[in-house]
């Protein structure tokens, strides 16, 4: 597994590439918060605007590493959800970088899958993308990919879902919301390059307070940051600087 990250634009765009192909790009603890951390670093950087996520090779995500499932056989009941709890934690990172994240989302969206595709905040799809939950297969009932479904789809899909009985297609991941957009399989890195050019025309501090109106107005149910962070814009804004008067 490798993790390479790259910049461009002046350093407006980060580039973070996450390339375990050989495996689907499954993930484990460290696997996944060495991705958080890079992401984070990225993000830090105070001329980047924006993050385009790669994730190498034909599959988006084929979930957890199921290598690691047989030392469970040993783990407490509370040790095993705190470990669930810090799984959701590192992607609630992802979901609070103060930059937006473009995907582009193709192959198998497996189990944890789902969870990363959440947090995404741009995620492109092509038309062939597939998502399926196994757990119930190997026994055990999915925890926050439960949680996410069961908050983005229809209940009786949530259910059909995460009982393993069905899969969803590209265009009902576009339906529930979970994507932004479907291409063609052949168009998905053209329909990525256009977006990140779309967003990167946009001034970076604008693109970040976007994502501070979506985020807060998520985590508070309430317009009440929103109000402050539009506030900011519109008096440091150009369209104002330049008025008359």
């Amino acid at each position: 597994m490798t993790i390479t990250r790259t910049s461009g634009h002046d350093g407006r765009l980060a580039w973070v590439r996450y390339d375990n192909a050989a495996r689907g790009n499954c993930f484990d603890t460290a696997t996944l918060h060495d991705l958080v951390d890079a992401l984070e670093t990225a993000a830090a950087d105070a001329r980047c605007v924006l993050i385009r996520l790669e994730l190498a090779g034909k599959h988006f995500c084929a979930g957890w590493d199921t290598s690691s499932f047989a030392a469970l056989a040993d783990a407490s009941r509370e040790t095993v959800a705190a470990d669930l709890r810090a799984s959701d934690e590192a992607l609630q990172r992802i979901r609070r970088l103060p930059v937006p994240v473009v995907a582009a989302v193709r192959g198998r969206i497996i189990g944890f899958g789902v969870g990363l595709l959440s947090a995404v905040h741009l995620p492109v799809a092509a038309a062939g993308a597939r998502l399926s939950l196994p757990e119930a297969q190997y026994g055990f009932a999915p925890a926050g990919v439960g949680h996410t479904i069961a908050r983005s789809v229809p209940r009786p899909q949530a259910y059909h879902l995460l009982t393993g009985a069905a899969t969803a297609t590209a265009d009902q991941l576009l339906g529930w919301g979970l994507v932004v957009r479907v291409v063609a399989d052949d168009d998905l890195d053209r329909a990525v390059d256009d977006l990140v050019d779309t967003l990167l025309a946009v001034p970076g501090a604008t693109l970040r307070a976007v994502v501070e109106v979506v985020e807060s107005s998520l985590a508070t149910g309430t317009a009440d940051q929103a109000y402050d962070i539009s506030a900011r814009t519109i008096v440091a804004g150009p369209a104002t600087q330049g008025a008359p008067g």
